[in-house]
C-alpha cells in the first residue's frame, strides 16, 4: 500500500507522524526529531517548526509529560 506525504504529497514508503499537527509527513519534511525517554521518540515538522508556541513546547518536551500522565 502507498502512502502519501501530507504535506508535500509525495509517493512514501517510510512515513513519520508529526507529534504536534497529527500529520503524515515524509522524511524530507521532518524539521527535528529527538528521543525525549528511551521509548518515546519526538518528531516535528518544518510547518510546525515555524510556529512558535509549538516550536517552544518541542524544546520543552512538554508533550512527553502530557504522554506520560494519561
Amino acid at each position: 500500500m502507498v502512502t502519501y506525504c501530507e504535506r508535500c504529497k509525495k509517493e512514501i514508503y517510510r512515513q513519520y507522524k508529526c507529534d504536534y499537527c497529527g500529520r503524515t509527513i515524509c522524511s524530507s519534511c521532518i524539521k527535528s526529531s529527538q528521543t525525549a525517554t528511551k521509548i518515546l521518540k519526538m518528531t516535528i515538522c518544518k510547518d510546525c517548526w515555524s510556529n512558535m508556541p509549538k516550536r517552544k513546547a518541542y524544546k520543552s518536551k512538554k508533550l512527553v509529560v502530557a504522554q506520560q500522565q494519561k
